[in-house]
């Protein structure tokens, strides 16, 4: 497959066309029966929260610049992680399914929080998704040769700061020295490579988001109110 890195920088070159903080608490480390704050990176280039142990294991196929993704985060999120991980009957793994350059850069920004904050950090870039990615498209267009050039990592760092995301996630911890750091990281490319590979040509998924249940495929469900019911039948099961 070829790089996911260099396909969609490429790409950056020339897409054309096409908020404010969510808030959650931290968990505290003492509070063993609270799985929200168990966050780790997966061998499928995902980041998973909750009990590993858990009956019911759900992952998420997303895209930071899929619109129904970002409805399903604000919708879903709270109570997938406060009602279902915090208890350990539920873990929650998000994979990307990169689909345009727009998004690998987006998502880069967001792999670059601790992975304690991870997901308040993805809560908060799609809560703004309306604001940054149409800052975004202009941007690319605007600064294409930049974008296209010798120092094009320093370019796309401007143009994140320029949008606002690199604001978003610097109220998670990200520092702007970290953020340039991620965006020339191999492990986060690699990462971010499986996850796409994995939805697109292994799962051959058919958009975003989409979601296994216990490694199943769920055809034909796209949003939290036909995704909850299965959620409970499997615990129940």
């Amino acid at each position: 497959m070829t790089s996911v890195r260099i396909a969609l920088l490429v790409a950056l070159a020339t897409v054309a066309g096409a908020a404010g903080a969510v808030v959650r608490h931290p968990v505290p480390a003492h509070a063993a029966a609270d799985w929200r704050g168990v966050v780790v990176p997966t061998a499928e280039g995902g980041v998973r929260v909750g009990n590993p142990q858990a009956k019911v294991r759900l992952v998420e196929y997303f895209s930071t610049t899929c619109p129904h993704c970002a409805a399903f985060s604000k919708e879903a999120y709270p109570t997938i992680l406060d009602k279902y991980v915090r208890s350990g009957a539920v873990s929650f793994e998000v994979r990307l399914a990169l689909r345009d350059p727009i998004d690998l850069v987006a998502a880069k920004s967001v792999r670059c929080a601790a992975p304690a904050r991870y997901f308040a950090t993805l809560e908060d870039v799609m809560a703004a998704q309306s604001d940054w990615e149409p800052k975004t498209i202009e941007w690319v267009n605007a600064h294409t040769a930049d974008l296209n050039g010798p120092n094009r990592d320093k370019a796309i760092h401007a143009m994140l700061a320029g949008v606002g995301l690199e604001a978003i996630v610097g109220r998670h911890g990200v520092t702007p020295a970290a953020l340039g750091d991620c965006l020339t990281s191999k492990p986060i490319d690699d990462a971010l490579e499986r996850s796409t590979n994995d939805a697109w040509n292994v799962r051959k998924i058919d958009g975003t988001p989409n979601f296994l249940i216990n490694n199943v495929i769920q055809p034909t469900v796209y949003g939290w109110a036909g995704l909850e019911p299965l959620i409970q039948a499997a615990i129940k099961a």
